[in-house]
């Protein structure tokens, strides 16, 4: 068995009591089979709490305000106190470990739900790598328990050998992937030029697959990669930009900016028909619609424009951001065939997350922590990853919206360099 991490695993420290938003509330935790049987046979008075606060119907941990039953008041579990941290269920002794399962293979990375990640992703000033390794290393490298832990991935379930795996597509896409991760973080360019290269380099893949070409893909990326590629390339999507009269009119600067603000602002009704986890999360994104476009289109792009510029000093934040959405859900493809859609959900978080920066930034009198700004992507993330249904709305949206087109995300990108 293989797997990868990235090198800023190991540094994860929960913050326990001083976490901001305690994984323990907010959505339904999940008891898997062997730990319900545990539960069901603890005696004494703690086995007569656990029998009262299981939902053993459904399988999960009962709630009250939306707490676990057994976060305390000083936000720290009562199961991990009174029984150790073995003791816990299979989504808890995980958590905020994410674990992406191909065949052979397993990646595993920290989720940008929790608040500690979103601090290490967005104070990370150098690039972040992968290392792939073998089960004994990973062992090596993990906190105590994780050994059982790596067991029981491998045993569950539904990570379960699949004989239809297309072991050939799978590697195609890691190949697209490192090459995708080494353009965002290519630093001589402006991110949005990145990510619109990103775009370009998983269109034409995807182009492939779906013309049953895979074994072109190889040339498609020694082609992006070769010398003279990035300049030829960027030359390609600035013409690509000046040519489109729909965004770019020169002889009509006002249908312009309509045009572009048509777009714009639907990059957040991306968000209003998720699955709600957070309750603040349905007024937070009314008051950011209303910080951001209640005073009409000449004030925002005035206000746009400020922000852009604040906002270049935060690049490597958000070129963090990126790479971690290319690499837990990009090689997601292998199951589904659709490799675009996967670097058009990546582009889209980080366009989203820099909407809601803006908003945030006009609320606080037109500046911005760090701290700020990872607070924004562990809620969008949670709302995001941590709900099937988000997800493949998601999806869809990639699919069916006029807004997500390649063409429309690449006009979009380059329109605001």
């Amino acid at each position: 068995m293989r797997y990868t991490v990235p090198d800023y695993y190991k540094k994860f420290k929960c913050l326990a009591s001083d976490c901001p938003a305690t994984c323990c509330a907010g959505w339904q935790i999940m008891i898997d089979d062997k730990s319900l049987k545990k539960y069901a046979g603890c005696p004494g008075i703690f086995g007569s709490r656990l029998a009262n606060s299981v939902d053993w119907e459904e399988g999960c941990f009962k709630q009250y305000h939306g707490r676990c039953a057994f976060l305390n008041e000083e936000n720290l579990c009562d199961i991990h106190l009174e029984k150790g941290a073995n003791f816990l269920c299979r989504t808890c002794r995980r958590y905020p470990k994410h674990v992406e399962v191909y065949e052979n293979e397993r990646e595993i990375s920290l989720s940008l739900s929790c608040p500690m990640v979103a601090r290490l992703l967005l104070s990370k000033t150098d690039r972040a790598q992968f290392f792939t390794t073998e089960k004994e290393v990973v062992d090596a490298i993990e906190r105590k328990g994780s050994k059982k832990q790596l067991l029981q991935w491998e045993k569950n379930p539904e990570e379960e050998s699949d004989d239809d795996f297309d072991e050939f597509l799978y590697s195609a896409l890691q190949d697209c992937r490192s090459v995708l991760i080494a353009m965002a973080q290519n630093r001589n360019e402006a991110l949005n030029l990145r990510m619109a290269k990103i775009l370009s380099l998983a269109h034409d893949v995807q182009n492939r697959i779906d013309s049953r070409q895979l074994f072109d893909t190889e040339n498609v990326l020694e082609r992006y990669q070769r010398e003279g590629a990035d300049t030829a390339l960027a030359r390609k999507l600035i013409w690509f930009l000046l040519v489109n009269e729909e965004f770019c009119g020169s002889d009509d600067k006002h249908r312009a900016d309509s045009d572009y603000l048509s777009v714009q602002w639907r990059v957040l009704d991306y968000l209003r028909d998720f699955e709600v986890l957070d309750p603040r999360w349905v007024p937070d994104l009314q008051r950011w619609r209303k910080a951001l476009y209640g005073e009409g289109p000449a004030v925002y792009l005035e206000k746009k424009k400020r922000f852009l510029k604040a906002a270049s000093a935060w690049e490597t934040e958000y070129e963090q951001l990126l790479v971690y959405f290319l690499f837990v859900y990009f090689c997601g493809a292998v199951y589904d065939g659709d490799a675009l859609r996967k670097a058009k959900m990546a582009v889209t978080s980080i366009r989203i997350l820099k909407e809601l920066a803006f908003a945030q930034w006009i609320l606080a009198g037109e500046k911005l922590t760090q701290e700020d700004r990872a607070e924004l992507a562990w809620r969008y993330a949670r709302e995001l990853e941590h709900s099937d249904p988000n997800l493949n709305a998601m999806e869809r949206m990639m699919e069916e919206w006029k807004e997500s087109d390649f063409e429309v995300q690449l006009l979009m990108l380059l329109a605001e360099m």
